[in-house]
């Protein structure tokens, strides 16, 4: 019996780990494709503009259409090659995140950083794009006007 067990136990973890989603590995490409942004896994793409924080430069770009009460998506694309930042959030909202929920942005490839962030029901006026940085001890933020 116990000769018989493991190797059902054996195809139950080979079963298990093929179910598993493969992540891509690859990041953006460093300067958005000529003509129609590309559609990415949340929606049109929709280069926002570029940032300079601290020693972190970076292009922000929206994945998909902000609506309130929604989930958005957010990518910072640095140059190749370049360090990235050890924490990064995005909300949208005011500067004072103030009805706005911050989201923290992981590490997708090797130039990104991806999150989804919650639009507030109500998006006050004046909101933008928020992108906070940790770095040194300091927190530096800017912002960009959606699309």
């Amino acid at each position: 019996m116990k000769r018989t067990s493991f190797p059902i136990l054996g195809l139950l973890c080979l079963a298990a780990a093929c179910d598993r989603e493969a992540k891509p590995t690859g990041g953006m490409p460093a300067q958005p494709a000529t003509g129609p942004a590309a559609m990415g896994d949340h929606g049109e793409e929709h280069p926002l503009g570029e940032l300079t924080l601290g020693a972190h430069t970076f292009r922000v770009v929206q994945e998909g259409d902000i609506q309130a009460g929604k989930e958005g998506a957010i990518n910072l694309v640095f140059a190749k090659g370049k360090a990235l930042p050890g924490t990064a959030r995005a909300w949208i909202g005011v500067e004072s995140a103030q009805g706005s929920m911050k989201a923290r942005l992981a590490k997708e490839g090797n130039d990104t950083l991806h999150g989804h962030v919650e639009v507030p029901k109500v998006i006050p006026d004046g909101s933008k794009v928020w992108i906070e940085i940790e770095e040194n001890g300091q927190k530096l933020r800017g912002s960009l006007a959606w699309h």
